[in-house]
């Protein structure tokens, strides 16, 4: 592995009302799911910060000036547009775009947990001091919040849209990565906030990180939620 500092790319959306997390409306309403989304996503910037101090990307939807992203993320962050189809061009472009600027290694992420931790960023770049190739952070029910890769690897963006966002994400992934004759981490399952469940467990989490708490705890759509469940 590359001996230079770790770079960081956000692949953001900016919080816009009903352009984010729209499957929570239900529970949150558009104007408390542009809150959580800024919330992933000032938490996000706030960790990738610490990885990664003279080297944070921010590849942005949509394309166009996005104040919103600027404003929760302030100064010190590279922004670009995400360009292409589907998730797996989108990155390829993006990823490609940082290399350029950095030798690697290179951490993606999505702002779509609310508890990613230090803990995360030292498990991915231990693997990949350790030899491995990619690093690979599943969510749950498919797809990843975090991609990790010790260099350029194009080739890992040559995968089916399936790969990147169905419930058969991993065993696609890891089978793609090994027939390749790479190494391959793989970081701890986490839970993203993409479906009405999710919220559920997140705000039964005595450990949810309190700014997102309380976009949670103060939304009547979900109070009662919870209330009608229990009931």
């Amino acid at each position: 592995m590359s001996t230079a500092p770790p770079a960081v790319l956000i692949m953001a959306r900016a919080p816009r009302r009903r352009q984010v997390r729209r499957a929570l409306e239900p529970l949150l309403g558009p104007d408390g799911c542009v809150a959580l989304e800024a919330g992933l996503i000032s938490a996000t910037g706030s960790w990738a910060r610490a990885v990664a101090p003279a080297g944070v990307y921010v590849a942005h939807d949509p394309p166009g000036l996005v104040p919103e992203l600027h404003t929760l993320l302030g100064s010190g962050f590279a922004f670009f547009p995400q360009n292409g189809e589907g998730v797996a061009s989108r990155l390829a472009d993006a990823a490609a775009r940082v290399f350029a600027r950095s030798a690697g290694p290179l951490l993606m992420v999505w702002p779509d947990v609310p508890r990613l931790s230090a803990a995360h960023s030292a498990a991915a770049l231990d693997d990949l001091r350790a030899g491995c190739d990619v690093v690979l952070g599943p969510v749950i029910d498919g797809g990843f919040y975090l991609v990790a890769l010790a260099r350029p690897l194009p080739g890992l963006f040559a995968l089916p849209e399936p790969a990147w966002r169905s419930a058969d994400s991993m065993s696609l992934c890891i089978a793609a990565v090994r027939d390749a004759g790479l190494e391959v981490g793989i970081l701890r399952a986490e839970r993203a906030l993409h479906r009405p469940t999710d919220l559920r467990a997140a705000i039964a989490d005595p450990l949810l990180p309190g700014e997102l708490a309380t976009v949670l705890r103060r939304r009547p759509g979900l109070s009662a939620a919870r209330t009608g469940r229990a009931g």
